[in-house]
């Protein structure tokens, strides 16, 4: 069973809020080819959900991939940590309760867990990617195959908020 667990959601017609998707697939094309993606457990879906909370069960790391609009370009890095912030429905709750929701259903820790999360410019109707999206998703490629290379908390910790990313 994979050990590190990858989650990337968005909405493939809504211009930039398909580059978690969108990285998510070029990551997982790239571990192939690289003989490595039996190490990870890949999560594609439209939102976040409750029931994202037991892709945690058994993990060592998690990495939760998403687009965003008030985010510094290209992307940020950052660990995350349990928090029941609010939300109106069961859908569309951001990494943080999902990790909350683990915990108070599993009575335990969640693994450490970070967010990549790529500045987006675009989030209309529109099936392709805004030309600074693209290059923003080049940039995270590269740094999320670094992630993926050594897929330890302490080298993660290491990389976030790195200035040369």
């Amino acid at each position: 069973m994979p050990e590190v667990l990858l989650t990337a959601w968005g909405n493939t017609s809504r211009g930039d809020d398909a580059l978690g998707p969108c990285l998510l697939q070029r990551l997982e094309a790239w571990a192939f080819s690289m003989g490595i993606a039996g190490q990870f457990e890949w999560v594609e879906d439209f939102q976040l959900q409750i029931e994202h909370a037991l892709n945690l069960e058994g993990k060592t790391l998690a990495l939760y991939i998403d687009a965003g609009q008030d985010v510094p370009a290209p992307f940020s890095f950052f660990p995350i940590s349990p928090s029941e912030q609010p939300w109106h429905t069961t859908h569309a709750m951001p990494p943080e309760s999902v990790l909350a929701v683990f915990e108070r259903v599993s009575h335990k820790q969640p693994c450490p867990s970070f967010t990549l999360c790529l500045k987006g410019e675009d989030f209309g109707i529109r099936e392709s990617l805004s030309v600074a999206a693209q290059n923003h998703l080049e940039l995270a490629l590269t740094f999320a195959q670094t992630l993926l290379k050594n897929p330890t908390s302490e080298a993660w910790l290491a990389l976030a908020h790195s200035p040369s990313f």
